[in-house]
């Protein structure tokens, strides 16, 4: 199971991020997904970071009274690929899956 699926299940089996300190946001997830979480403990954690960068972009658009603009990482390269992070896209239109899921829990997160 990827990480992208794992962090999919344990939102949908109740799991939830916990925004506090909002640039380093928590997974709590339910006891039987942690060995599964803990085996792509990075892309986990990678996930989140996007995450939480994604929301200080999102939060920043909306106290400006903007448009919500397109959510990308500070180091994405100009070119093709993933909108949010420049990665090569295979089989998506706009986003990697990493980036797709960092940015729903980040805008699911945004008050």
């Amino acid at each position: 199971m990827t990480a992208v699926a794992v962090l999919t299940e344990a939102l949908a089996r109740g799991g939830k991020v916990v925004w506090e300190p909002p640039e380093k946001p928590r997974l709590l997830a339910p006891p039987s997904l942690h060995q599964a979480i803990k085996a792509d403990r990075e892309t986990v954690k990678e996930i989140l970071r996007r995450a939480a960068i994604f929301r200080e972009q999102a939060e920043g658009f909306i106290r400006g009274g903007r448009l919500l603009q397109v959510l990308a990482l500070p180091e994405r390269a100009e070119g093709n690929g993933c909108w949010s992070c420049g990665a090569p896209l295979t089989g998506r239109l706009y986003r990697c899956e990493v980036c797709a899921l960092a940015v729903k829990l980040a805008l699911e997160g945004t008050p």
